[in-house]
């Protein structure tokens, strides 16, 4: 009976008290006495009051030690969010103590007033509802003044009083850590290169969109697929044995690929392959990271067409030195024997044919100093009718009589600002084209037109870069066996070519599109396999009349006076045959090889000399640094320089002469030519 008595005391005593836990160890113990001791009246006072408040203050010990001992933040509030209770761990989240936080309204904590009002609203659906699914995830500020994410689980309570109680657990890092893996996963989403996830066994979980958008494959077609789904039978099969076995056994492997897109099309990458490894250090997953290599190759093999373009104006600038003073020497001979002959009509003929191919082997050279950015090109008023008719009978020598060639010039006069030289081998180059193109035709044909051209609004739209809108246009066409579209868009490129080995050099059309380019005209191409080809030559035509010009055949060299002339060459051909050439008309000759024996010589004759003839580059002292010193002594003497080398012009322009003691002649130059300058550089010093 006793029994009883005590436990149904003991009982009526820890359930409201368990509705004030909240009151102990905030200092109002008393008032929990207080609370306590009507609802012992009429028992034994002294025995039961002492008994139940030990049991109940060990229970409310204990029942505090598990709150504070929680992984996370408790706490107990009413309806106006002041805090009646709080363990241990909500206090260390906050960084403030237990007195200092109860009592005070928990609004106060929240970040901003967006988090207060989301969580009053929480409150107040489960006090309406009655429940509350779900969690509240909000933002807090610390007494320090850091800001933490938290998640909150609230509980509504209707007894005694209403009363709330939520759990509080700290989810900063862990929003953190969402927060970086969602802009990792934007980072592989939105990268260029080409990234793949497969399992351990290589089954392909995950594709980004650029692997799909550089292989044609959709995601959808590649998981569940092996990367075999990307071979490619370009690609050497001991590399995919090589990759394997590296990966397999835990290592990274690194290198260059071909792969397969779903059109059939080979794509070269350079490729890592990384396993990943889980906690037991097994290999759980491998990501494939891959760089399409396309555009890099493209812009490689552009960079070793400059440089294959670079080292043949190198090659074309060294051979132009030596061609030019051998063709040099050439007219000059050829200047010597004509001037002996008296009434053989048959030699001075092949004299002139012979200076003839000198002076085409000169424009040829310029052409491929030009042609490889080395030279300007030199260009002025000339008919294209009547280069026409003379170009294409040089042009037709070169189709075979099998061949039937059909011309059609317009007679309307057709003025141009060009250089025929450059033109010349447009045409030649063209029409050589087509005679390779109708080699295998049944009935082999070529024609060639020139027509005036009015441009229209497709033209002009097509070619904004054009001025003007009256053309001349040459058209070359054949019946042969046509190029398909694929290699429309390379023909103009250097060194490309349909021909075989030894067959050709793939310069032809590339040197044609360079001097159409020149004469700021456009070539356009029509084609279509087993039908033929058509050339479209565009170039602008002149408003100006072409009036007379003398030719150097017209102009006389002229008989001198007896001056004396320093003439300074490396070459020793060339420098005798025009000694000699200079010495046939009444000039003195005094010869050097080089700029240090003409400084000598210049130095011992000085009164003597009334002109010097000087290569610009010379072994031990060239033309310019021997110009340079003898003008710190005598800045009247006029010089002539002469060159075979592309950009002497530059170099004589850099030193800053004054054009009426001084003149550039390009090698060859013919004698006529010479001599007038000659004269020029007399008269002005006397």
């Amino acid at each position: 009976m006793k029994k009883c008595i005590k436990y149904a005391l003991l009982g009526m005593t820890i359930v409201p008290l368990f509705g004030r836990i909240a009151l102990h160890g905030t200092g109002h113990e008393d008032e929990l006495y207080r609370f306590l001791v009507p609802m012992l009246v009429g028992g034994s006072a002294g025995f039961l009051i002492g008994l139940a408040k030990d049991r109940l203050l060990d229970s409310l010990i204990q029942f505090r030690c598990i709150l504070d001992t929680l992984p996370y933040g408790a706490i107990q509030c009413d309806g106006k969010g002041e805090v009646l209770f709080a363990n241990r761990n909500i206090c260390d989240l906050l960084a403030v103590k237990e007195k200092e936080f109860v009592g005070n309204s928990i609004w106060s904590y929240c970040l901003n007033d967006s988090c207060r009002l989301s969580m009053q609203r929480s409150l107040h659906q489960l006090t309406e509802s009655g429940s509350f699914p779900g969690s509240v995830v909000s933002s807090f500020c610390t007494s320090a003044g850091q800001q933490i994410k938290v998640e909150l689980h609230w509980a509504c309570h209707d007894a005694p009083d209403l009363f709330y109680t939520a759990t509080i657990i700290d989810i900063t890092s862990q929003v953190h850590s969402q927060q970086l893996l969602m802009k990792l996963s934007q980072v592989v989403e939105h990268a260029d290169e080409l990234i793949m996830i497969t399992d351990q066994h290589g089954t392909i979980e995950y594709a980004n969109p650029a692997l799909e958008r550089t292989s044609g494959y959709s995601a959808r077609e590649l998981v569940g697929e092996k990367p075999s789904i990307l071979k490619s039978p370009a690609q050497d099969p001991s590399a995919y044995k090589d990759l394997w076995c590296t990966i397999s056994s835990g290592k990274t492997w690194r290198g260059s690929m071909i792969d397969r897109c779903k059109d059939g099309h080979f794509y070269p990458v350079n490729m890592s392959v990384t396993p990943i490894l889980d906690d037991q250090n097994e290999i759980s997953a491998y990501v494939s990271i891959q760089q399409d290599m396309s555009l890099h190759q493209e812009l490689e093999e552009k960079l070793r067409q400059s440089q294959k373009m670079e080292a043949l104006g190198t090659l074309v600038g060294g051979i132009a030195h030596d061609f030019n003073n051998m063709l040099a020497a050439v007219k000059g001979h050829t200047y010597l024997a004509r001037s002996g002959l008296h009434g053989a009509d048959m030699l001075e003929k092949r004299l002139n044919h012979i200076e003839s191919l000198a002076d085409q082997g000169a424009e040829m050279i310029q052409q491929l100093l030009t042609f490889a950015r080395k030279d300007k090109v030199e260009k002025r008023l000339l008919s294209l009718n009547q280069f026409m008719l003379d170009g294409y009978k040089l042009a037709k020598t070169i189709i075979p009589d099998n061949i039937e060639h059909v011309t059609d010039f317009c007679r309307d006069p057709l003025v141009i600002y060009g250089n025929t030289t450059q033109l010349q081998q447009v045409v030649m180059n063209l029409v050589n084209n087509a005679c390779d193109a109708v080699a295998g035709v049944e009935r082999p044909r070529i024609s060639c037109s020139l027509s005036r051209f009015e441009a229209d609004e497709s033209f002009s739209r097509a070619h904004p870069d054009l001025q003007g809108s009256s053309f001349a246009r040459i058209r070359i066409c054949d019946n042969g066996i046509g190029i398909n579209k694929e290699r429309q868009a390379k023909i103009f490129e250097p060194f490309f070519t349909t021909k075989g080995v030894g067959e050709g050099t793939g310069l032809g059309l590339a040197m044609v599109y360079g001097a159409v380019s020149a004469h700021d005209g456009v070539i356009e191409v029509e084609s279509e396999e087993g039908k033929g080809t058509s050339f479209y030559v565009y170039l602008l035509l002149s408003d100006r009349e072409i009036g007379k010009v003398e030719s150097e055949a017209d102009m006389p060299a002229v008989s001198a006076g007896g001056e004396t002339i320093l003439l300074v060459d490396d070459d020793d051909s060339l420098r005798t045959t025009t000694r000699e050439v200079l010495e046939s008309l009444n000039y003195r000759v005094v010869e050097a090889c080089n700029g240090e024996q003409a400084l000598q010589l210049f130095e011992q004759q000085r009164q003597d000399i009334a002109l010097i003839i000087t290569d610009i580059v010379m072994p031990k002292m060239g033309g310019i640094d021997l110009m340079r010193l003898i003008r710190s002594a005598d800045q009247t003497i006029p010089v002539i320089y002469i060159t075979g080398y592309d950009g002497g012009s530059e170099q004589a322009k850099s030193l800053g002469e004054n054009s009426m003691v001084s003149c550039l002649i390009n090698k060859p130059f013919s004698i006529p030519v010479l001599c007038r300058a000659i004269r020029d550089m007399l008269a002005s010093a006397s």
